[in-house]
């Protein structure tokens, strides 16, 4: 699998996964009430700025490839992501209504509209959506949201997603799977080994399985360094002499 494909699926792919089982932090059994489903909204984890240091893992097709990650968030703003194999690799930013990517391996670069990662997640995305889904937090507002308490789980839809949430002992997000309406593609983020970072909590391991068609694809993303600092660059630069794709 070639380093452009797996920066690509790492981006956008791993907001969506397949079938994973919970590991860790498991939902109580006691039936969660409105007070506790507060908690849940209270707890969503909240900062203007995000810097993560780490690595991911990605299988496809049966072949395994694992890069070293240094993602940065401005909140509702951007995302920045750089991901490399001995020091070569592919740089992504996403914007409120763009993507771009760089390819130092193939030297080249990438220029979208959202209405490209639209087409790969199977519904209409916001930056904030994203945000959210790596890092734990519900990726619908709280009104779309009502509770099915026998199961410890909220269901939200806007559009064509739907989104189930599964809640853990600390009252964040043990699971989060996503489905469009004509069912064509499925996904459930696995959200492991909560931290406390500030006063909220946030994951270490985000573990995703996604199901698309015919293809399954497994990415994990570990988080190792994070920090909230304010974030003044976000570097990105398209060298000279590299071919648009």
């Amino acid at each position: 699998m070639k380093l452009s494909s797996l920066i690509v699926l790492l981006t956008l792919f791993s907001l969506f996964i397949f079938g994973c089982k919970a590991k860790i932090n498991n939902a109580t059994a006691e039936t969660i009430d409105a007070a506790k489903v507060q908690q849940f909204w209270s707890n969503q984890f909240d900062s203007e700025y995000l810097e993560v240091r780490g690595k991911a893992s990605v299988t496809l097709k049966g072949g395994q490839n694992n890069v070293s990650m240094h993602l940065m968030m401005k909140k509702d703003s951007l995302i920045w992501g750089k991901f490399s194999l001995f020091g070569i690799g592919a740089t992504v930013l996403i914007t409120q209504d763009s993507f771009f990517m760089v390819n130092t391996l193939s030297q080249t670069y990438s220029i979208y509209d959202n209405s490209y990662v639209n087409q790969l997640l199977g519904f209409k995305v916001t930056i904030s959506q994203l945000q959210n889904l790596l890092i734990g937090n519900a990726i619908f507002q709280q009104r779309h949201y009502r509770l099915r308490s026998a199961e410890n789980q909220l269901i939200g839809g806007d559009g064509m997603a739907t989104n189930t949430i599964t809640m853990n002992d600390l009252f964040r997000t043990l699971s989060s799977s996503i489905e469009t309406g004509d069912t064509s593609q499925r996904a459930d983020i696995q959200y492991e080994d909560y931290e406390r970072i500030g006063a909220k909590q946030l994951p270490k391991n985000v573990v995703i399985e996604v199901k698309k068609e015919d293809q399954n694809l497994n990415v994990v993303l570990n988080y190792q360094n994070v920090n909230t600092n304010i974030i003044t660059n976000f570097p990105f630069k398209i060298p000279n002499g590299f071919n648009r794709k």
